[in-house]
């Protein structure tokens, strides 16, 4: 595992992240969550308890429903923005404490009293707020989303300047794997990785083994390993 491996899974993150908050719109057109509003849902859906996100989904369910309202969401998707948002946060809860160096604290109230010099607190009080507020700094609370967290991980690995240690080799191979998996995962979720699987049946020509190949951004296909070596596309089985 490298840095340079790492730092790429991670970039992939934050590449394709806009792609799946619009890909949670399944069908095109107006749908919620709206395009740009995945944050928004996720935590709405954080916030509902059991008894209202199950009264939500009965409802989207509803009979009456069909014909009359598209599919909200493409469950498939929130679920894997959902997994990926949660690991990477996780992940940074994680790290951030075994990296950090910690900032200064404020003058303590009685250092006039102790001999301390009036100029020497000011100084310590203005260490104290600007290491304090260093926005290098991972926060608990607040803005905690999958691509900040893809982002301060990616710095984190390249050792970009801030107040922290070097990421030890266990701790490189850690996050390497998490933002692989990750990564992984969204590209899935697009449709973006290739798959190649038997087809079930033999090919009607040869009776060769027969595979389908589809995701990549290509149409699928079936191919032929025996004798004739024939493919079919998807326009093939259109015009049949």
């Amino acid at each position: 595992m490298t840095t340079s491996t790492t730092a790429q899974h991670l970039a992939t993150i934050g590449i394709l992240w806009p792609h799946l908050d619009n890909a949670l719109d399944q069908h095109g057109g107006s749908s919620w969550p709206p395009a740009g509003r995945m944050r928004d849902y996720l935590t709405a859906l954080d916030q509902a308890d059991a008894d209202e996100a199950r009264a939500l989904r009965a409802l989207e369910r509803d009979p009456q429903q069909v014909g009359e309202t598209r599919a909200p969401l493409n469950i498939r998707i929130l679920d894997t923005a959902r997994l990926v948002e949660g690991t990477l946060v996780h992940l940074a809860d994680t790290i951030a404490p075994q990296i950090t160096i910690t900032a200064s604290t404020h003058a303590p109230a009685d250092w006039l009293a102790r001999g301390w010099a009036p100029e020497d607190a000011r100084r310590r009080d203005t260490t104290a707020v600007f290491e304090q507020a260093d926005p290098a700094r991972w926060r608990y609370v607040g803005l905690r989303t999958a691509e900040y967290a893809a982002g301060w991980l990616h710095a984190r690995v390249l050792g970009e300047d801030g107040p922290f240690r070097p990421l030890s080799a266990a701790q490189l191979l850690h996050v390497e794997q998490v933002a692989a998996g990750c990564a992984d995962r969204i590209a899935a979720a697009l449709d973006l990785t290739t798959r190649t699987t038997p087809a079930g049946h033999p090919c009607p020509s040869c009776f060769g083994e027969l595979t389908v190949i589809s995701g990549g951004g290509r149409d699928p296909e079936a191919r032929c390993a025996g004798a004739c070596g024939r493919v079919w596309t998807l326009a093939d089985a259109v015009a049949a």
